[in-house]
């Protein structure tokens, strides 16, 4: 741990992170699923076209959704 590597100000260090093994948690099947899982609760209760009109809103208001 004793190798420190300067660098610049601006510099992802997630590229370094991801060098040391590190998983963003956006790229983690369990994660997504997680919130896939609340991203639809809202529509568990709603008929096919409450869930349309409910989508609609949704792409108005331009919420990215996980697919």
């Amino acid at each position: 741990m004793n190798s420190y590597v300067w660098t610049p100000a601006g510099t992802d260090i997630t590229i370094r992170w991801r060098m040391l093994g590190w998983v963003p948690p956006s790229e983690q099947a369990i994660y997504r699923e997680k919130w896939k899982y609340y991203q639809e609760l809202p529509m568990r209760k709603l008929d096919e076209v409450g869930r349309q009109k409910y989508e609609e809103v949704l792409r108005r208001a331009n919420v990215a959704r996980i697919k």
